[in-house]
């Protein structure tokens, strides 16, 4: 689910879903009304209402401005208690541009900040127009490999990857003490050129093979892409592990290490 985001502006909701789920790799999530859509791609949903559709964002403001593409796009900051919220920053001397108004995914108002950009303060009354909570996921190191990008990547570590080094952050070196040559190890990672928005694919991307739901592949392409690999240690220097058959690329986060458990 994504957990961030912004609203645009557009002057016609259609030809902005076309654009966006057509070019740019978007998936409708909600089309309930002509002048309002929720789209998604990975961790951003975008948000999209044209001039004068309502109540909800694109309806007029007291004196009667129409929101309208450029100058009033913002992100918006999802609430659980939207009155509370805008009594505690008006109680603070916050500027408002509107009242809170009701629209078909939820309640919003418009607060400036200092310099006067507005922000969206959102209250969701529909299941899907929640934002899903954040997850504090912070990677431990990175991948230095001569594999520079995907398509140089075997599909497998066991197919042709080569020898690869663990370049680990300072913070956890007390945590790598222990590791030594000839042992096996689990390394889970952030297959950060992944795309999110893949649900279905053709297995190791052979055309001829009926499609398949992700999770019953290896495809690096899924909602959530983490990586596991099953490599032996071959060497290691301070926060530096070298590893065998390792097919994640040059760069690729590190997210966490665990010992292969042999019965």
């Amino acid at each position: 689910m994504p957990s961030v985001s912004v609203r645009y502006f557009v002057h016609d909701v259609d030809a902005a879903i076309a654009f966006y789920c057509t070019h740019l790799g978007f998936s409708e999530v909600m089309h309930p009304a002509p002048a309002f859509a929720m789209l998604a791609r990975g961790e951003l949903r975008l948000v999209l209402s044209a001039p004068g559709g309502g109540p909800g964002g694109g309806a007029a403001m007291p004196d009667g401005t129409l929101p309208e593409p450029g100058g009033w796009n913002r992100f918006s900051v999802q609430v659980e208690d939207l009155e509370a919220t805008a009594a505690a920053l008006r109680n603070a001397g916050a500027h408002f541009r509107n009242d809170i108004v009701t629209g078909v995914g939820g309640k919003q108002v418009l607060v400036e900040d200092p310099s006067g950009n507005p922000v969206e303060l959102f209250e969701p009354t529909r299941a899907e127009a929640r934002l899903a909570p954040a997850i504090d996921l912070t990677p431990i190191g990175r991948v230095e490999s001569p594999l520079t990008g995907r398509a140089l990547a075997p599909k497998q570590g066991d197919e042709g990857s080569p020898e690869a080094w663990l370049v680990f952050h300072q913070e956890v070196a007390d945590a790598l003490t222990d590791l030594a040559p000839g042992t096996e190890i689990l390394v889970l990672t952030w297959l950060h050129q992944a795309r999110r928005d893949t649900l279905r694919t053709h297995p190791r991307d052979d055309q001829s093979q009926p499609e398949r739901g992700v999770f019953s592949t290896r495809s690096p392409d899924r909602p959530n892409p983490i990586g596991l690999h099953r490599v032996p240690v071959l060497e290691v220097d301070g926060l530096r592990i070298k590893v065998g058959h390792l097919e994640a690329i040059d760069g690729t986060p590190v997210l966490d290490v665990k010992p292969v458990l042999h019965p």
